[in-house]
C-alpha cells in the first residue's frame, strides 16, 4: 500500500462537492446525509497515541480515505489514537478528540479538516494524505470481483496473497452480476470446483472440490466460520444466497483449523452483517417456470451515538420447477444486530429462519432413456414419480453471535457461537432398476424420510500480535466444540405396491397403495461430538510469510439403531497440521508452498468388531499468486497432489464371514489426485470485470480390493474450464448499460467406481443484461435479465447405476427490478 503527501496548488481549492454529506463532529455538528459504502465499512485500527499528523497518515492508509488539511492546523496537536474494529468516521472522531478540529466529506472518499469557524476553507499549502488502496473487511462487502482479505483461510484477518494455499472468494457483486440463485450457481466459475455434479436437486447444494464432496451431504459446509448441521440421509440445510455477503472456498485440507472436513476443501458462507451505511434495497424477480421472488435488504445505524447497527434481510419466492408436478416455495428472513460496546469490544448477533415447501427435482432416472437412448430420450421435465407423493419440506433456523474483544495492544479474543435446528420431510417415488425389456416400462419404489437435527457449535480463539527480534508473529490459540443430535426414520415400499410407469408417456396411478405398505427401513438416534484444540503461528520476516499450525481433535459418535435395539459408539482422536511459506516480491508475485493433512471419522467396524480408524488425507501444494500493487486483480496458479487413505473397501477374505450375507468391510483403500488449477479475477478500471479458471485433475484409485483399483475416481472430470466477463459502458449513448457473458466446460467423467458408465462432457453458456435507469431520470433503479444454460443444453450430469442417472439444469431466465434508496 503506497501513500503520497504533496502540497496542493490553488486549483485544488475548487473541488466540486459530489456528495453532500455533513457528519457529526466532536463538537456537535449533526449528520445531514447517510454515509456511503466506504464510509460505512469497519476496519481494524491499532493507531497509537502520538502526534496528530502521523496518526492521520495511518488512518488514511487503513481506510483508503483522502484527507485534506492545512499543515498549520495539526502543528503541535496530539491524538489519543484509535483501537479496535471501528467505522472510518468513528475512528476519525477518536483521532481528533481534543484537537478542536472538525471535518466534512467533500465527496464519498475525501475528507477536509478545518477549525469550527472556518469549516469550508482550504488554504494554499494544504496537505493531501491519500492511500491508493482501499482497506477491506474480511467479512464485509467488496467493491467489485476481487477480495483481498479473508478470515476463512487462517481465522485471522489476512491478505489472500499471503496464505500458502489456494483460496477463492465470490463477492456479492459477482453474485449479483451473474444472477446467482443458489450456492451451486455461486461457485460454478471457481477453479477446482464442480457444482451440480449429480444433477438437478432442489433439496441440496451439490458441490465437489478437487474431486471430493463438499456439499450438503458432507461436513465441509460452514456458515460464518462454524459448521452447519447435517443429520440422517435427507436431513440437511440449505441457505438462501440473497442473505450472503460472500462465498469463500478453501481448496485442499482445512482440518488444521476446522477439524473433520473432506481433503478436497471446504466452503464458508459469510452472512450479510450490519454496516454503518443506511442502504436499502428492494428486489422483484420473475423467471422461468413461473417462479417469482420478492426480497428486501435494509439496515444502518440505529442510535445517535452510532453504537448500535442493524440489518434485516428477507425474501420470498414461489413457483414451479424444471421438473413437472414440482412446486418450490421459500420464505427466508435474517435479522442481525451489531453492538459497538467500546473501542475494544464488538458483538454481532446473527439469526436466520428459512422454510422450504414443495417437492423435489431429484429423480433417479433409468439409464435407458438418458445415457443409453435406443428408443429415444426422456424429456428433462418428465416426472416419473407420483404427484401426490412428491414432497420435500424443510424448516430451519439458527441463532448466534460473533464477539470480538481487544484485551490490550498484543492480545485479542474472539468467540463465535451458534445454535441451529433443521426439520425435514421427504416423500418420493423413484426408479426400481432399469426399464423392462420393452425399453419404456419402469418399475418404481417409494420412500418416506422424516428427520431432525439440532446442533450447538462454539469457536474460541485468542490472538497475540508480537515481535521476537526481526520476526513479527500473529499467533492464534483456539478451542472449539461441536455437538449434533439427530434423529431419522426411513420407510419404504417397492413394486408391486406402486405401479410401473411409461418413461415416455407417464400415467400416474395414485398413492393409495403406498402409505399402507410402507415398512421401516432404517431408524437412528445419533449424537456426534467433536472437541478441537489448535495452535497457529503466522510469521512475517522481511518479504517472507510462514504459516505453522497444528490441531488435536477428540470426537465420538453415539448411534442407536431403533429397529434392532443396538448401539454403536465410535471414539477416536486425530492430529492434523499445516506448514507453508510465501515470498512476496515487490512486483506482486507471491510463490508459495504448503503441506497439510485432514481427517474424517469412519463409522463402522471390521469383521472382528474393531472400530474403523479415521479416513486421512494429505496434500502437497505449490503455486504462485500475482496481485500487482494498485491493481484490482488476483491470479492464482497452483499444482497439487492430494491423497486419501483408510478408505473402506470390501473384505474379500473368506474367513472373515461375520457379516454374512453381506461382505465385511476393511480399511485398505487409497486414492490420489494430481492437479493443476489456474484462476483469475479482475475488476478493471474501464468497466470490465472477469472471473474464470481452468482445472486439470488426474484422479486414480491407487489401492483397493475391488475392481476399481487403477480406475479413475467417479464423478471427477479430467478437465474443467470457465470464463465470465461483464462490461459496464462508461459513457456515450450506452452509458448505464452492462452486458455479461460466460461459458463453462466440464469434461467427461465416469459415474461408477469401476468406470463402466462414461458420461460425456458438456459446455454451457450464461448471459446477462442490466441497465441503470438513473440515465432516464429514475434514481436508484436497475433492471436486469439473466440466463443460465442459454442454449438449453440437455446433458447427463451423472449416472452411477442403471437406476441412478440424473440430468443437469436446463435454461433458466430471470428478469429483475432492483431499487435502492
Amino acid at each position: 500500500m503506497s501513500m503520497t503527501h504533496r502540497p496542493l496548488h490553488g486549483g485544488s481549492r475548487s473541488l466540486l462537492l459530489t456528495l453532500a454529506i455533513a457528519t457529526a463532529s466532536l463538537h456537535g455538528v449533526q449528520a445531514q446525509a447517510q454515509p456511503t459504502a466506504q464510509q460505512a465499512r469497519t476496519y481494524e485500527f491499532d493507531i497509537a497515541a502520538q502526534a496528530l499528523a502521523p496518526a492521520l497518515v495511518e488512518f488514511a492508509e487503513i481506510t483508503g480515505f483522502q484527507l485534506f488539511f492545512d499543515a498549520n492546523l495539526t502543528r503541535d496537536l496530539n491524538s489519543p489514537g484509535a483501537h479496535g474494529r471501528l467505522g472510518g468516521e468513528q475512528a476519525l472522531q477518536r483521532l481528533l478528540a481534543g484537537s478542536n478540529l472538525t471535518y466534512r466529506f467533500t465527496n464519498p472518499t475525501t475528507i477536509t479538516l478545518a477549525v469550527p469557524d472556518n469549516g469550508s476553507a482550504l488554504s494554499l499549502g494544504a496537505t493531501l494524505v491519500e492511500s491508493k488502496q482501499i482497506a477491506e473487511s474480511p467479512v464485509g462487502p467488496v467493491d467489485g470481483y476481487v477480495a483481498r482479505r479473508s478470515l476463512t483461510g487462517s481465522k485471522t484477518d489476512t491478505a489472500l496473497v499471503e496464505i500458502p494455499q489456494s483460496i477463492s472468494v465470490v463477492t456479492r457483486q459477482e453474485m449479483d452480476d451473474r444472477g446467482v440463485q443458489n450456492l451451486n450457481d455461486a461457485v460454478r466459475y471457481t477453479a477446482g470446483v464442480r457444482s451440480e455434479s449429480a444433477g438437478i436437486d432442489s433439496r441440496a447444494d451439490d458441490i465437489r472440490i478437487r474431486g471430493f464432496d463438499a456439499g450438503s451431504w458432507s461436513n465441509s459446509r460452514y456458515l460464518d466460520g462454524l459448521r452447519v448441521p447435517r443429520g440422517g440421509q435427507w436431513t440437511t440445510t440449505q441457505f438462501d444466497t440473497y442473505g450472503l455477503e460472500r462465498v469463500e472456498v478453501i481448496k485442499g485440507p482445512a482440518a488444521v483449523l476446522y477439524g473433520q472436513v473432506t481433503p478436497g476443501g471446504m466452503i464458508n458462507m459469510v452472512s450479510k452483517r450490519p454496516t454503518a451505511e443506511q442502504r436499502n434495497e428492494a428486489l422483484l424477480q420473475a423467471g422461468s417456470h413461473d417462479q417469482y421472488k420478492l426480497a428486501l435488504d435494509v439496515g444502518g445505524v440505529l442510535d445517535e451515538q452510532g453504537q448500535w447497527l442493524g440489518r434485516l434481510v428477507g425474501s420470498f419466492n414461489d413457483g414451479n420447477a424444471q421438473v413437472d408436478h414440482t412446486d418450490l416455495s421459500r420464505t427466508f428472513i435474517a435479522p442481525s444486530l451489531t453492538w459497538l460496546a467500546s473501542e475494544d469490544t464488538e458483538v454481532t448477533f446473527l439469526a436466520q429462519y428459512q422454510k422450504d415447501d414443495g417437492g423435489s427435482t431429484y429423480q433417479f432416472l433409468p439409464m435407458t432413456g438418458t445415457l443409453r437412448t435406443p428408443h429415444g430420450r426422456i424429456d428433462r421435465d418428465t416426472f416419473l414419480g407420483e404427484p401426490d407423493w412428491n414432497v420435500y419440506d424443510r424448516e430451519q433456523w439458527s441463532l448466534g453471535y460473533a464477539l470480538g474483544h481487544r484485551i490490550n495492544d498484543t492480545l485479542s479474543f474472539r468467540q463465535n457461537l451458534r445454535y441451529s435446528y433443521v426439520d425435514t420431510l421427504y416423500k418420493g417415488a423413484v426408479s426400481f432398476g432399469d426399464t423392462q425389456p420393452d425399453g419404456h416400462t419402469l418399475r418404481r419404489r417409494a420412500v418416506l424420510g422424516d428427520g431432525t437435527a439440532k446442533s450447538i457449535t462454539v469457536d474460541n480463539h485468542l490472538q497475540a500480535d508480537f515481535a521476537t527480534g526481526a520476526l513479527d508473529h500473529t499467533t492464534l490459540f483456539g478451542v472449539d466444540y461441536l455437538k449434533v443430535d439427530w434423529e431419522h426414520l426411513r420407510t419404504g415400499t417397492n413394486h408391486p405396491n406402486i405401479a410401473p410407469i411409461d418413461i415416455f408417456d407417464p400415467v400416474y396411478s395414485g398413492v393409495a397403495d403406498i402409505a399402507p405398505n410402507l415398512r421401516p427401513q432404517s431408524s437412528y438416534d445419533t449424537t456426534n461430538r467433536q472437541t478441537g484444540i489448535y495452535l497457529q503461528d503466522q510469521i512475517a520476516w522481511e518479504n517472507w510469510r510462514v504459516t505453522l499450525g497444528g490441531r488435536y481433535d477428540d470426537f465420538d459418535d453415539n448411534q442407536a439403531n431403533r429397529l434392532n435395539g443396538t448401539r454403536t459408539v465410535t471414539k477416536d482422536e486425530a492430529f492434523t497440521w499445516r506448514v507453508g511459506a510465501t515470498y512476496l516480491f515487490d512486483n506482486g508475485l507471491a510463490p508459495y508452498f504448503s503441506y497439510s493433512t485432514s481427517f474424517e471419522p469412519a463409522v463402522g467396524e471390521t469383521w472382528d468388531g474393531s472400530p474403523f480408524e479415521p479416513t486421512e488425507g494429505k496434500q502437497y501444494e505449490a503455486g504462485i499468486k500475482f496481485q500487482p500493487e494498485g491493481s484490482d486483480s488476483l491470479i492464482t496458479l497452483s499444482a497439487f497432489q492430494l491423497e486419501q487413505q483408510n478408505i473402506t473397501v470390501a473384505d474379500t477374505d473368506p474367513s472373515h464371514n461375520t457379516c454374512l450375507p453381506s461382505l465385511c468391510q476393511r480399511q485398505s483403500g487409497e486414492s490420489r489426485i494430481r492437479g493443476v488449477e489456474l484462476e483469475g479475477k479482475a475488476s478493471l478500471t474501464d468497466g470490465l470485470s472477469l472471473s474464470g479458471g481452468y482445472t486439470y485433475l488426474d484422479a486414480e484409485v491407487t489401492k483397493s480390493t475391488g475392481a476399481d483399483k487403477g480406475k479413475r475416481l467417479a464423478q471427477v472430470p479430467r478437465h474443467m474450464a470457465s470464463l465470465w466477463a461483464d462490461y459496464r459502458f462508461q459513457g456515450g449513448p450506452l452509458a448505464g448499460l452492462s452486458i455479461g457473458a460466460g461459458a463453462r466446460y466440464t469434461g467427461g467423467t465416469y459415474g461408477d467406481p469401476e468406470n463402466l458408465y462414461h458420461i460425456r462432457g458438456y459446455t454451457l453458456f450464461d448471459a446477462s443484461v442490466r441497465y441503470d435507469l438513473e440515465r432516464l431520470g429514475i434514481q436508484g433503479t436497475e433492471v436486469a435479465l439473466n440466463a443460465s444454460n442459454l442454449t438449453d443444453e440437455l446433458y447427463v450430469a451423472n449416472c452411477s447405476t442403471v437406476a441412478s442417472c440424473f440430468y443437469g439444469s436446463g435454461r433458466n431466465v430471470t428478469a429483475s427490478l432492483k431499487y435502492h434508496w
